[in-house]
């Protein structure tokens, strides 16, 4: 422990004193033999290093003009982000809608379209005054009703939100006039504030969704620094400069023009090409390749996000806890690190990182065959079964991973078939119908933990596991709140360990994310959710 602890600190030292690149200190940490939590950690603090000591545009006066061409990982399937939740959407209409607030780099919170707020002693009471003087696109003013039809609209019942959780502490709605929301809450909730800055709480137009007869599937039309131009599903999005956006000078870009390009040779090739001035999900078996580019720029690194096998706890045999017990001792996470990020990412048994504040510390046990068959004796299914895999095609990370998995099952006698599907499929078999037995897939963008542990609560619309216990619906419910983080600390400690026990997921890794750009692209700051809405700083310099 002292020899690690020593290189540690000897290679932070090279990291805070700029001698050692992000690259040059995670080579010379695996190479030392160090943990996975601290090469982590070094990762971490080398990004952090890295852009206090380069900050975006690097003082470089913004040349206004240009369409930025993206390439996009997935096609986004539709544009209502109330009616699915999907990465791919969130990347397209993140630049066309704003929130009440918006996530900062470092993860904090900051205004948007909400320019203050106030939170009553009790913590059950939000009031928001709205920033002055923004309009939609069609040039019709923000009022606070359109805030209040937002928000209703995903909590609807009709609308059927896979995100409808997101609001379930709040109770009523109002605007008592143009420029005030408030907001109160069933019980304190001290994730609000992170969860109004996430894609399902976007402020929509009433007039314009009423005109659309509530179906904007394939249009949009919001306050945010671009304007929707035209959606071709599975080819690309064209999006064009609002001039009238709140921020003053934002954007700089005329526009963007986003090319869907699922496979990742293509995508990787785009920008090595200049097809494409900006990828996002930048390949990790190529990054080695992105970094000897000297035409390329990186931005990215550790990312707020969970990949993980679930299981759909409501059908047999995924029903007896013993079965999954035994599915979890037989992964070996560091074989399914290797095929799907290339030794980008962290195995991990637990959902948060280490260095997150309310991660429960937990060492990756290796696979025990022995354990793992003795589980299956006891669950009486030793001649093991039947199953099918479901998982993203078009996000290779996950369907190579289910790929892994489906050879190490078969170590158990679980034969599985693979079902990868496209995105609008995926989200309606596992997310929706929740007709599934197991899939391999993923979550993101959390910036508070109640984001990702209230999918385990009975009956969230976001428990595609269709889980439950008694206990975690009740921690889940203190966790949000307490207001106290030492206390929030225990509660989603014990949370973990209960889903450690009882195993809804078997989470595999934590994966590494970065977008790769030309150098031309200025200005751009990489967000740990994996958000781009940095876009609206963003220039060319050409």
């Amino acid at each position: 422990m002292d020899r690690e602890r020593s290189a540690f600190d000897h290679l932070l030292d090279g990291v805070l004193a700029g001698r050692l690149s992000r690259r040059q200190v995670l080579g010379r940490a695996a190479a030392l033999g160090l943990s996975a939590a601290s090469i982590q950690a070094l990762g971490l603090a080398a990004r952090a290093h890295a852009q206090d000591a380069t900050p975006a545009g690097s003082g470089e006066t913004p040349k206004p003009g240009g369409v930025l061409k993206v390439g996009l990982q997935a096609d986004p399937t539709a544009l209502d982000p109330h009616k699915q939740s999907l990465t791919a959407i969130w990347h397209v209409v993140e630049h066309v809608y704003n929130g009440l607030t918006r996530v900062r780099a470092d993860l904090t919170v900051e205004p948007d379209l909400a320019e203050r707020w106030e939170i009553s002693a009790d913590g059950l009471t939000y009031t928001f005054a709205l920033r002055q003087g923004v309009t939609f696109h069609d040039g019709t003013p923000l009022k606070a009703s359109d805030v209040k039809f937002s928000f209703e609209r995903l909590k609807d019942p009709e609308i059927a939100s896979p995100s409808a959780s997101d609001l379930a502490s709040v109770e009523t709605i109002e605007a008592p006039d143009d420029a005030t929301v408030v907001l109160t809450l069933s019980t304190p909730d001290a994730a609000l504030l992170s969860v109004l800055a996430g894609q399902s709480c976007i402020v929509m137009s009433e007039a314009f969704v009423a005109a659309n007869n509530n179906d904007v599937s394939q249009v949009a039309m919001g306050t945010g620094p671009f304007k929707f131009v035209e959606y071709v599903p599975n080819t690309s999005v064209t999006l064009e400069k609002n001039p009238d956006y709140h921020e003053e000078g934002l954007p700089y870009l005329d526009g963007i023009e986003m090319l869907i390009a699922s496979d990742d040779t293509s995508r990787t090739t785009a920008v090595v090409t200049g097809t494409v001035d900006f990828i996002e999900y930048a390949p990790l078996r190529d990054i080695p390749i992105l970094e000897e580019d000297e035409s390329i720029v990186l931005a990215g690194d550790a990312n707020t996000n969970i990949r993980m096998i679930g299981f759909n706890c409501a059908q047999a045999p995924f029903d007896n806890v013993l079965v999954r017990q035994a599915i979890a001792a037989i992964v070996d996470r560091e074989a399914v690190l290797g095929p799907t990020v290339f030794g980008y990412g962290t195995p991990t048994e637990v959902v948060f990182p280490e260095a997150f504040w309310a991660a429960l510390p937990q060492d990756v046990r290796p696979p025990d065959p022995e354990r793992a068959a003795a589980l299956m004796a006891e669950a009486e299914m030793s001649d093991g079964f039947a199953t099918t895999i479901t998982s993203w095609s078009q996000y290779s990370f996950l369907s190579n991973a289910a790929v892994v998995i489906q050879e190490q099952l078969k170590a158990l006698n679980i034969e599985a078939e693979l079902n990868l599907v496209e995105n609008a499929t995926m989200i309606d078999q596992v997310y929706v119908q929740k007709t599934y037995e197991m899939a391999v897939t993923g979550t993101s963008a959390y910036v508070d933990p109640n984001q990702v542990m209230q999918d385990f609560k009975t009956g969230e619309s976001g428990n595609f596991a269709n889980y439950s216990n008694p206990r975690v619906d009740e921690l889940v419910q203190q966790g949000i709140a307490a207001t106290d983080q030492a206390e929030r600390v225990g509660i989603y400690q014990e949370i973990q360990q209960i889903l450690l026990d009882e195993v809804p997921w078997v989470n595999l890794f934590i994966a590494n994310q970065f977008e790769a750009m030309k150098s031309a692209v200025k200005g751009y700051t990489n967000i740990p959710t994996g958000s781009n809405v940095e876009l609206r700083r963003t220039w060319l310099d050409r």
